[in-house]
């Protein structure tokens, strides 16, 4: 009321402040904090004293040695040293020696002797009598000549109070005023608008509801006034805005002048805010790309900031993925014990993704301060809704602002704040957000000098540079160094550990998305360089983009993630089964024209969702496409309308095939009697035509024998064997129990088993349950053996007490192999089909095995590189669960078990020895987060387990074999082999030769004008394989069959800016290290 009436008639606006910090002075005691007089005082005898100089602006504090140890001081301010965060005196980096929130003054007592007696009580109270806590006693004498504080200690006494004695400048008596401003603080003001890409509402509706009038408001309250800014995220919906007929051609050219005015600033950059805990490496790579491709056309703005502010948790690759974009900060928000971190300064860090790459992925790091969505905080005080700015209230809000930027100065080294105005879907209306603002920010500005507190608007470059500018200025100023860590799991009261499966359909959608996109873009890439493929209008390319686009925008962060509403859900999976369908489509086109002889090209489709029909005598051909860039020894599994049939390569010779029954486990969503599998081997980067013939008569040998064991013993055991594996089901469990490995002298008890966690209060984004996982029955599985030549299959039926029919079924595969190749040895693949499941019914599939893990285990981050976990017996079930994108393992010094996913899972080892994931969810509750969880899908997810000695070659190679199957296109029915030959060419190599068994060919896109984006990446870490982890070189002058290179030029990893080092066309041999990624622009 004092300050209001005060301000009301006229009264200046430090005017007030000083009366009532006069007031608390007069009373001669306890100093306010956390006002804008924090170390004054005013004696009896009515000196004025000003020790503010003495505070040390980073916080590091006066280094002290004496009696009792080594003490950190600070005056009337926190230091660094101590972990609680309000310490003004550290004893021996530990102990709170004296509270920065419990300083008293007092007239110093020495006769003749001008200054004071500065008290800090209230600190730790470890080793000290039961009635005293620490504290510290500063005599502080008059000493004109000590510009800087001259300390020692004098003693401790009594036991835990330490008496320092101090000369000081600042201990004379000035007159009284204004109080010194030794610690400017200065608040960077950076309005921002967090869209989401969907989660309640789908993208076209969030679009057409809130973002363009986002954009059209920003950009009009931007041009009104140079000093606004704005930042600007997803390219989503900045590509619609843009694109958009109701955009005028005046907004555009605003924005223009704008983003070159650097008033507009884009940061990120990405076609969404991805997903950190589901999303491949890949993936993230090519929403980037697609992002920055459309700033660089339309803008020739290249983004240089990081900003993942709304994720849930934050990935080691972040940092890698951000440095190799050409970035220099990366900012994140949602992570656990943000508090701690803010105590003690540690929000701010040097962040090394990879320790193989070391400064390579290194980059500067900042987790946004406060709550848990931080990035929320200053619109959560700062909306104006009920109360718009006037010249009424203004002071108001102005001390409203100064507490909030003067409450978190502390948790920083340098004297700059971030205040991220902005939140989900702000500035609708972005003229009234503005118009108060600057209210707030001329009054405050206008007062500057005295409250210490400067404040502008600011982009996110503006605020860097003054934190490097200010770091860079102080010596005292540290960060910590973060190596090859991630910041899983999130816990925001509950731990989010449920969406790492989530919505098990979409993850798999997601997946098949990226697999089949990366394919077809290959395909297209390759035969537009050949010229093979005219596409003179860019009909194909315009049918790519569909598959691009819903990739791109369900790497969002509640998209993959599964958390949004089902209706957004839908709308991820039906785009992506269109852009898949649509790409095929490019694909199906691109392998045609490879295959035309003398102007006959043939009709391809794709087999995505085909059932392979065949009538009396037909012969169907398959054209079949790898996209790795390794030659590949697989298996391909087709659905088939009947069992008389047989497979031939194009030179009629016979391939081995099996036809089995159909268990409806397959991922295809194809209904069918039977299944045929047989046995391809393709080159690089090929494609190779086999032919499925109808036969006269069925060749039994070829169809799956059916057996049905019964389940009394274990002298009725079940053993599948090849040459390389042998699996044991015990007859009394009717479950595996034993996996020898004949090749590597592995021998491992290996017990798998299906089970169940009842829901407790889980949701989309978390997982918890009741209690430890239980049973589904204690009656063993229904089991149906299938032998043939090619493969051995157990089909399971696990009964499930919880309902009237079982809700789990799987089958375990193990191919037969006459091939020493490694890609058919070491593994055998589980097939899952799951649902309905009951109501709080969260399913895992668990390995109980004799490795001795130590309760250690390993997760992959986005598909990248592994991270070594160790089970927390602190934490519950749920707090111990990670994200696995494509593997997890467990080893020992003689066997490891790794299990590889063709989708997103959550993995955890909560024994020793015992590996879960979880395989599909249904909370049918909410979480108090967002949408909750009722997921009713039947659902096929696979597993590939992979039992060997310790090892991570197989591990890396099965992930990218499992995760980018060869694609199958299926031909018109034709009357013989020699009649398909003698019209189409039926096989051809991209790929003059393998790469390296450590090299994975990331991407090969056309971009234009002869232009091709080229990325290869090191698969390993560098201490994973004594071979495998080393440099290896390419020559990419030899790289393409038909191609001759005319120039090369490495650039950053979305391929918009150039790097400085380059291949050049006479030298285009390249060193790639280990986890390196090396992306190129190149032409022919």
């Amino acid at each position: 009321l004092l300050l209001h009436s005060m301000m009301s008639g006229g009264i200046t606006f430090l005017a007030p402040l000083l009366l009532l910090a006069a007031a608390v002075m007069m009373l001669g005691g306890d100093v306010v904090r956390g006002g804008l007089v924090p170390c004054t005082w005013k004696d009896p005898q009515g000196d004025f004293y000003d020790l503010s100089p003495l505070i040390d602006c980073a916080r590091v504090g006066y280094s002290v040695s004496g009696v009792a140890g080594q003490f950190a001081i600070n005056f009337c301010e926190s230091v660094n040293e101590c972990n609680d965060g309000v310490s003004g005196v550290c004893q021996d980096g530990t102990y709170d020696a004296g509270n920065a929130s419990n300083i008293t003054f007092s007239a110093l007592t020495q006769a003749g002797q001008k200054g004071v007696v500065l008290t800090m009580a209230g600190g730790s109270n470890d080793g000290c009598p039961s009635d005293r806590a620490r504290s510290s006693v500063f005599n502080i004498q008059c000493d004109p000549t000590a510009q800087k504080p001259v300390i020692t200690v004098v003693s401790e006494n009594p036991i835990c109070q330490y008496n320092f004695n101090v000369k000081s400048a600042s201990a004379c008596p000035t007159t009284p005023g204004p109080q010194k401003q030794n610690c400017p603080l200065y608040v960077w003001l950076v309005p921002h608008t967090h869209d989401d890409v969907g989660w309640l509402w789908t993208i076209d509706e969030y679009y057409q509801q809130a973002v363009k009038y986002i954009l059209d408001t920003a950009v009009e309250a931007l041009t009104a006034n140079p000093a606004r800014r704005f930042m600007y995220v997803e390219q989503a919906y900045f590509w619609r805005w843009w694109t958009d007929p109701n955009t005028s051609d005046a907004q555009r050219a605003a924005l223009k002048v704008l983003v070159k005015n650097k008033q507009f600033d884009f940061v990120l950059g990405g076609w969404t805010m991805p997903d950190e805990a589901c999303t491949t490496y890949g993936a993230e790579v090519d929403q980037l790309t697609l992002g920055h491709q459309f700033l660089l056309e339309i803008l020739d703005f290249t983004p240089t900031k990081g900003w993942q502010i709304d994720p849930f948790g934050a990935s080691s690759v972040t940092p890698t993925l951000s440095k190799l974009a050409g970035f220099d900060v990366q900012l994140i928000d949602r992570v656990s014990n943000k508090g701690e971190m803010q105590n003690n300064q540690r929000l701010q860090f040097e962040w090394q993704g990879s320790p193989s790459l070391g400064a390579k992925s290194q980059i500067f790091g900042e987790i946004m301060g406060g709550g848990g969505a931080g990035y929320c905080d200053w619109f959560g005080a700062f909306q104006f809704s009920d109360d718009p700015v006037n010249s009424t209230n203004v002071h108001v809000w102005a001390q409203k602002f100064l507490d909030m930027a003067n409450s978190r100065k502390a948790w920083y080294q340098t004297n700059n704040l971030l205040a991220a105005w902005g939140c989900d879907f702000a500035f609708q209306n972005a003229n009234n957000m503005f118009h108060s603002m600057d209210q707030v920010v001329a009054y405050l500005q206008t007062n500057e000098a005295n409250t210490g507190v400067y404040v502008k608007y600011a982009t996110l470059n503006d605020y860097w540079d003054a934190v490097f500018a200010s770091s860079k200025a102080s010596p005292n100023v540290s960060y910590p160094l973060n190596v090859g860590g991630d910041f899983f799991d999130y816990d925001d009261s509950l731990w989010w550990t449920g969406y790492f499966t989530s919505r098990v359909e979409l993850k798999g959608v997601v997946r098949k998305g990226e697999s089949v996109g990366r394919a077809m873009e290959t395909l297209y890439s390759v035969g537009v360089s050949q010229g093979v493929l005219k596409d003179q209008n860019s009909n194909y390319l315009n049918q790519l983009i569909p598959l691009r686009l819903a990739n791109a925008d369900a790497t969002h962060h509640d998209g993959v993630s599964g958390t949004s509403n089902p209706d957004v859900v839908l709308m991820y999976q039906n785009d992506l089964l269109d852009g898949i369908s649509s790409a095929n489509s490019v694909g199906a086109a691109s392998l045609s024209e490879f295959m035309t002889q003398k102007g006959n090209s043939p009709y391809l489709s794709s087999s995505f969702t085909s059932l392979l029909t065949l009538g009396n005598n037909s012969v169907v051909p398959l054209v079949l496409f790898n996209s790795l860039g390794w030659s590949r020894s697989d298996f391909v599994n087709v659905p088939v309308n009947r069992k008389d049939v047989r497979v031939v390569d194009s030179q009629k010779r016979p391939v081995p095939f099996q036809v089995n029954p159909a268990f409806k486990v397959d991922d295809d969503n194809v209904t069918s009697s039977y299944r045929l599998y047989f046995n391809i081997n393709l080159p690089a980067m090929s494609f190779a035509t086999y032919f499925v013939m109808q036969t006269s008569n069925v060749d039994e040998q070829c169809v799956g024998e059916i057996t049905e064991p019964s389940s009394s013993s274990d002298d009725d055991n079940v053993v599948h064997e090849n040459e390389a594996l042998a699996l044991t089901f015990s007859g009394k469990t009717g479950r595996l129990a034993h996996v020898t490995n004949k090749i590597k002298n592995v021998d491992v008890i290996i017990k798998q088993d299906v089970v169940q966690y009842i829901s407790a209060h889980s949701g989309a984004y978390a997982f918890t349950p009741k209690g430890p996982a239980e049973p589904l029955s204690a009656r063993p599985p229904v089991n149906t053996v299938v032998k043939g030549p090619l493969l051995s299959e157990t089909y399971s039926v696990f009964p499930c007490d919880d309902a009237s029919s079982s809700f789990v079924k799987q089958s375990i595969r193990l191919f037969n192999t006459n091939t020493t190749s490694p890609d058919l040895q070491n593994y055998f693949d589980i097939h899952f089909q799951l649902g309905v499941l009951p109501s709080h019914h969260e399913i895992v599939t668990r390995f109980s095995t004799d490795i001795k893990s130590a309760g250690t285990y390993a997760t992959d981050d986005n598909g990248f590189e592994f991270q070594q976990r160790v089970y927390q017996y602190d934490l519950n079930i749920q707090g111990n669960y990670y994200p696995m994108v494509y593997a997890s393992y467990i080893r020992d010094a003689s066997a490891q078990l790794s299990l590889i996913g063709e989708r997103s899972h959550g993995a955890a080892s909560l024994q020793p020895g015992e590996l879960e994931v979880m395989v599909h969810r249904n909370p049918d509750m909410g979480d108090g987060f967002g949408p909750g969880l009722t997921d009713t899908d039947i659902v096929q997810p696979s597993l590939r387990v992979v039992a060997s000695s310790p090892s991570a070659v197989p591990v890396h190679r099965h992930s990218y074999l499992f995760n980018f199957p060869v694609r199958v296109f299926v031909g018109k029915a034709v009357a013989s082999v020699d009649a398909f030959t003698s019209l189409y060419a039926t096989s051809a190599q991209f790929l003059s030769k393998d790469l390296p068994q450590n090299i994975h060919l990331l991407t090969f896109n056309f971009l234009g004008a002869n232009k091709y984006i080229l990325r290869l990446t090191h698969l390993f870490s560098v201490d994973e394989d004594t071979a495998q982890a080393q440099p290896v070189q390419v020559d990419l002058a030899s790289l393409f069959v038909k191609l001759t290179i005319s120039s090369v030029v490495e650039t950053t990893l979305s391929a918009n800016n150039k790097v400085q080092q380059s291949a050049t066309p006479s030298s285009p041999v390249i060193t790639i290290y280990p986890k390196e990624i090396r992306t190129f622009v190149i032409s022919f």
